[in-house]
């Protein structure tokens, strides 16, 4: 039996509206504010997440973050690590960005490899596995995976379970390989309301909002994938390389309400009702997603001596997927953001890239298995 025969074909949609979203991220912001003194990683995008999950799963209706809330969420975090590159500071670690995205051919294999291994279990056909387990560009597969004859809510399932595990672990698994420094945790340096590095607030948060305006159309109307990220993060590294203007990049309560949401967007995606009908795979989808974060993150690790970055950096540069969380990460501790956001970047373009070349050769061994079996039943 497919996947798509045991979910419920009658599940109703629910928006979070804006004052309960804001009322949830206030609750979060506080306690993470707590936390964050504890020196936990990334609280607010955990709590985000784990609170996501929550609503989703206590409730009878399927709920979503707005779509005009997640498009300006995941716009503004593209403002925020397009300040990041700098030419000046990408030429230094060029010889190690080559390396670290040709990473993304090896995640493609072993996706494909790993998500074999499944579709043998017989509880999914390999069609619906391969895309599930393809490691980037969730948001592209699972919207033409019914197109291409897969079961459209397995891969979700798949596809959001791997982002919401990468991006619950990255911030525990940087922070555990990370090299121990003499200062200690910068978390408690202090609680800040400015939302941009300027003197000037208004004049910052208004260039924070042209330019993710401005990205967000510039990447639809050049059809860059995941266009509302990566649209504003193009724009803002133009004007940061050209020196145009600064100081626009959100930061204090303005970043840590944006981890929150990415947060929140994540966990709302595990309904109960996707949950209910898919519980029997979890503990499979769970170890092939822990399999291959494990090698791809171990050989990153392994390779990190060799191109002259730290561990933490390597890592968070080569998970498979969750790009938006990884970044946000990223962006509270002292990892090389320009390093990180160009290298999942680059991944990110490289699969999407690769997903019609895969997509071909999906469907045409299919057809060959389809047309073995109908040779196979021929008196």
């Amino acid at each position: 039996m497919r996947v798509a025969e045991r979910l419920p074909s009658r599940v109703r949609n629910s928006r979070g509206g804006p004052m309960e979203i804001v009322g949830i991220s206030v609750a979060i912001l506080a306690v993470s504010a707590v936390l964050e003194r504890l020196g936990a990683p990334a609280p607010q995008l955990l709590l985000g997440l784990f609170a996501g999950a929550v609503i989703a799963l206590r409730g009878r209706e399927r709920r979503r973050m707005s779509q005009a809330v997640d498009q300006s969420v995941q716009a503004f975090i593209g403002v925020m690590i397009g300040a990041y590159l700098q030419i000046s500071v990408l030429r230094d670690v060029v010889g190690a960005m080559l390396p670290l995205t040709m990473l993304t051919l090896v995640t493609t294999a072993l996706s494909v490899g790993i998500a074999a291994m499944v579709a043998r279990t017989g509880r999914m056909d390999r069609l619906t596995a391969t895309l599930g387990m393809i490691a980037g560009g969730s948001v592209a597969v699972t919207s033409c995976a019914k197109d291409m004859g897969a079961d459209s809510r397995g891969v979700a399932f798949m596809q959001y379970t791997r982002v919401a595990v990468i991006s619950a672990a990255a911030p525990v698994v940087a922070l555990l390989i990370a090299h121990p420094t003499a200062g200690g945790s910068s978390a408690a340096a202090g609680w800040s309301w400015a939302l941009v590095p300027r003197g000037d607030q208004l004049a910052g948060v208004s260039i924070t909002l042209v330019l993710a305006a401005a990205g967000m159309r510039l990447g639809r109307r050049i059809g860059l994938p995941s266009a509302a990220l990566l649209g504003p993060m193009l724009l803002s590294a133009i004007v940061t390389a050209l020196g145009l203007t600064h100081g626009y990049s959100p930061a204090g309560l303005f970043k840590e309400a944006l981890l929150v949401l990415v947060g929140l967007e994540v966990g709302l995606r595990f309904d109960h009702e996707t949950v209910q009908a898919l519980k029997r795979m979890i503990p499979l989808v769970l170890g092939a997603i822990v399999l291959l974060s494990g090698v791809i993150g171990g050989i990153a690790v392994g390779l990190a001596p060799v191109l002259g970055v730290s561990r933490v950096d390597a890592y968070l540069a080569t998970t498979p997927g969750g790009i938006n969380a990884v970044l946000a990460s990223a962006s509270t501790s002292d990892a090389h953001l320009g390093l990180i956001s160009s290298v999942q970047t680059l991944r990110l373009f490289l699969m999407v890239l690769l997903l019609p070349a895969l997509q071909g050769w999906l469907s045409r061994g299919s057809a060959r298995r389809a047309g073995a079996a109908r040779t196979a039943g021929e008196p």
